[in-house]
C-alpha cells in the first residue's frame, strides 16, 4: 500500500510517502494553508509533483503511478463543505500538476490528522499548541467534539500567538510604568526591530509593528520562564492552565486517554505544566506523518 500523507499547517507542509506503513521518503514544503479567496490547490499539486518525480523507491517503480491513496490535513479545512470544495479542487489540480491517474484523495483538517495519528479511529482525546490551541475528542459514535480553535483574534489561549501576543503586552505595561520589569523586552525588541537598550525604539516598534507573526515569540516566553523570569513564568502558567481547561472541557470524567502534538510541547517543563493543571498524563506525539502512516496501515 503506497501513501502521501500530507500534514499542511499554518508555518509548513509535511510530506512523506510510505509504503505498508513504513515512511520511505518526505519532505518539508511552505506552507499553502488555503484562503477564501484561493484554496492553493495548484502550488500544493506543483511541488508535490515535483516531489514525487525526484522520489525513487526503487528503479522500476513509478510512485506517482503506483499511489494507493492521498491524505490530506489542512489548516482551514473543517466544515464538510469546505473539505468538498478542497477535495474537488485537490483533484483537478492533481490531473494538471501530478498525473491523470488520481489516487483516492481523503481531506480533513490538520487537527483531524492530528487526532488520527494519536487514536486512527478509536475514541480518544488530542490537544495541539503550536501557533494556535484546540483540542478534540472522538466519541464513541465516531463524531468529533471540538474545544478551542477560535484563532487568534479570538482565543487560542495558551498557544504560541498567544503567548507572544501577551508578551508585547507585558513589555508594553513594562515602559508604561503598569507592570513589572521583564527580560522579555529582548525577544519583543528583535521582534519590532528595536534595541532592547533603547525602551523609546522599542516603544515606537510596538505601537508600529503588526502582530501577525508574532507566534515566534511564543517559545522565547517558555525559554525566559526557564531561566526565571516572573513575568514569563506567569505567562508560562496561565498559558498551561488555559490548555488545561480544553482537555477537561473535552474529557471531564478523564475516561479516554489524551495527547498531546505541537511544537510548545518540546518544552518539557510546559508539557509538565498542563499535565498538573489537567491532573492527568498527556502523551506526546512526536511524528504525526509516522503515526498516520502505521495507523493506515494497521
Amino acid at each position: 500500500m503506497r501513501t502521501v500523507i500530507v500534514d499542511g499547517g499554518g508555518s509548513t507542509t509535511d510530506v512523506a510517502v510510505a509504503i505498508n506503513g513504513v515512511i520511505v521518503a518526505r519532505t518539508v514544503l511552505p506552507s499553502i494553508k488555503p484562503t477564501p479567496a484561493d484554496l492553493h490547490t495548484d502550488e500544493l499539486c506543483r511541488m508535490l509533483g515535483t516531489f514525487l518525480a525526484s522520489t525513487q523507491i526503487s528503479p522500476d517503480v513509478d510512485v506517482t503511478s503506483r499511489l494507493d491513496g492521498v491524505v490530506v490535513g489542512m489548516a482551514g479545512v473543517w466544515s464538510s463543505a469546505e473539505i468538498h470544495r478542497y477535495q474537488l479542487a485537490l483533484r483537478e489540480s492533481w490531473e494538471t500538476y501530478v498525473g491523470m491517474d488520481v489516487p483516492q484523495l481523503v481531506v480533513m483538517s490538520d487537527a483531524e490528522l492530528v487526532m488520527v495519528a494519536a487514536h486512527g479511529l478509536r475514541q480518544g482525546v488530542v490537544l495541539i499548541a503550536g501557533t494556535g490551541s484546540i483540542g478534540l475528542r472522538r466519541m464513541p459514535d465516531g463524531t468529533l467534539q471540538r474545544s478551542g480553535g477560535w484563532g487568534p483574534r479570538i482565543d487560542d489561549a495558551g498557544g504560541g500567538f498567544w503567548l507572544g501576543r501577551e508578551a508585547c503586552t507585558a513589555v508594553a505595561r513594562m515602559l508604561d510604568g503598569r507592570g513589572p520589569s521583564t527580560l522579555l523586552i529582548r525577544p519583543v525588541a528583535s521582534y519590532v526591530r528595536a534595541d532592547a537598550e533603547d525602551p523609546e525604539s522599542v516603544r515606537n516598534g510596538l505601537r508600529r509593528s503588526s502582530i501577525d507573526g508574532v507566534a515566534r515569540i511564543g517559545g522565547a516566553v517558555l525559554t525566559y520562564a526557564d531561566e526565571g523570569d516572573e513575568v514569563a513564568i506567569a505567562l508560562r502558567a496561565r498559558g498551561a492552565q488555559e490548555l488545561a481547561a480544553v482537555v477537561h472541557a473535552l474529557d471531564p470524567e478523564q475516561t479516554c486517554e489524551a495527547m498531546v502534538y505541537g511544537s510548545l510541547f518540546h518544552n518539557a517543563v510546559y508539557h509538565a505544566c498542563v499535565e498538573q493543571y489537567a491532573d492527568r498524563p498527556l502523551t506526546r506525539i512526536d511524528d504525526v506523518l509516522a503515526a498516520v502512516a502505521a495507523s493506515l496501515h494497521g
